[in-house]
């Protein structure tokens, strides 16, 4: 097993672990208002942002898309296809995580798509992640689908990952040449650490 496979390993077991202590709503709502509080801290007006529909044991964005679209911003959100590319479409109020999005598989019938380009219009781009080290290195779950995503956005458009708080890695990630450095993570409590720029 490789050193990357043996980190995502034991990072997908410390996020079981971590994930289950949002298991009461009242945490994971407490959880969703602090990422979306400290997202719309560092969004400028009337920008355009991607983001992503959260798996249960991930960080919870509902609450940050609504709030960004409350917010009068333009928001994208990724669909999963299946060689690993990901399309992008308009988020909506209240959206929920669809599988059928976060699976690999063909674009839903009746969405209305932007092409895999689309994160060359935004202005914030927030990621998922396993964890982010200090460079800016981030461990996903392996498939190369945002390495690949981010390679179309603009110079000086920001990354950030979400995390939950503790997953943050205290050790440098080992990195391939096609994988892409974010510039920050918002923790689970609301925390925002920038790592490159800021």
């Amino acid at each position: 097993m490789s050193a990357k496979s043996e980190m995502r390993r034991a990072a997908r077991a410390r996020r079981s672990r971590l994930a289950a202590r949002l298991a009461a709503p009242s945490d994971r709502d407490l959880a969703a208002d602090a990422i979306a509080t400290t997202i719309l801290g560092v969004v400028p007006a009337g920008a355009r942002v991607a983001a992503y529909l959260s798996l249960p044991d991930e960080p919870p964005t509902g609450r940050l898309v609504d709030a960004l679209l409350e917010a009068g911003h333009a928001v994208i959100v990724p669909i999963t296809l299946t060689d690993f590319t990901l399309e992008w479409t308009y988020a909506a109020h209240g959206a929920v995580v669809d599988v059928a999005r976060v699976a690999r598989g063909a674009v839903p019938d009746g969405t209305s798509v932007l092409g895999p380009e689309a994160l060359s219009t935004c202005d914030l781009i927030v990621t998922p992640g396993l964890t982010v080290d200090e460079r800016g290195g981030r461990l996903g779950q392996g498939g190369g689908c945002y390495d690949r995503a981010l390679r179309h956005r603009r110079p000086g458009v920001p990354v950030i990952t979400l995390l939950h708080e503790g997953e943050a890695s205290g050790q440098p990630l080992p990195l391939d040449p096609h994988d892409e450095l974010v510039d920050g993570y918002v923790t689970t409590t609301g925390r925002l650490v920038w790592v490159r720029g800021g």
